[in-house]
C-alpha cells in the first residue's frame, strides 16, 4: 500500500517535471523533443492516476442523532420562511409561491420525522405571510380598479 502511494507520487511528480520541460522546449521552438515530452507527460500522468483500488471505508454509524436532524430541518424551514417575509425582496411573494414553499417544507419535515408540536410556530408564520400576501393583492386590485 505504501509502495503504491510512493510510486503514484513519483509518477505524478515526473509528469509535472516533464510538462515543464515540454513547455520549455516548445518555447525554444524545438517541436519534436517537446512533443516527445508531452507524450511522456501523458504516460506518467496516466499511470499515476489510473484506477485505484477501492478503499475500504468505515461504515457510517447506525445511530443518527434524530434531535440534531430535527433541529436542522427546523432551521432550514425558518430560513425559508425568513426569505418569504420580504426582507430584501423587491416583489412580495405570491400566494402560489407561499403554498409551494409550504408544501416543500412540509415534505422535508415529514421525511425528517419532525413532530407536529414543533411545527406549530412554522404554521403560524406561514398563515401570517399568507394573510399579508392576500392584503397586498387586495390593495393592488383596489388601486387598479380605482384607476379605471
Amino acid at each position: 500500500m505504501v509502495w503504491e502511494k510512493v510510486t503514484r507520487w513519483l509518477l505524478f511528480g515526473a509528469g509535472m517535471l516533464a510538462s515543464v520541460e515540454a513547455g520549455h522546449l516548445f518555447y525554444y521552438e524545438r517541436l519534436a523533443p517537446g512533443g516527445a515530452c508531452l507524450v511522456m507527460v501523458g504516460m506518467f500522468l496516466y499511470y499515476a492516476l489510473r484506477d485505484r483500488r477501492a478503499r475500504v471505508e468505515a461504515p457510517p454509524p447506525d445511530a443518527v442523532d434524530n434531535a440534531a436532524m430535527t433541529d436542522l430541518a427546523l432551521f432550514i424551514a425558518d430560513l425559508a420562511v425568513g426569505s418569504l417575509k420580504g426582507i430584501g425582496r423587491t416583489i412580495p411573494p405570491s400566494l402560489k409561491e407561499i403554498s409551494q414553499m409550504e408544501d416543500r417544507l412540509n415534505g422535508l419535515l415529514d421525511r425528517m420525522d419532525v413532530p407536529a408540536s414543533r411545527r406549530t410556530e412554522l404554521k403560524e408564520e406561514f398563515d401570517r405571510i399568507r394573510g399579508r400576501a392576500r392584503r397586498n393583492e387586495g390593495g393592488l386590485a383596489l388601486i387598479r380598479s380605482a384607476r379605471l
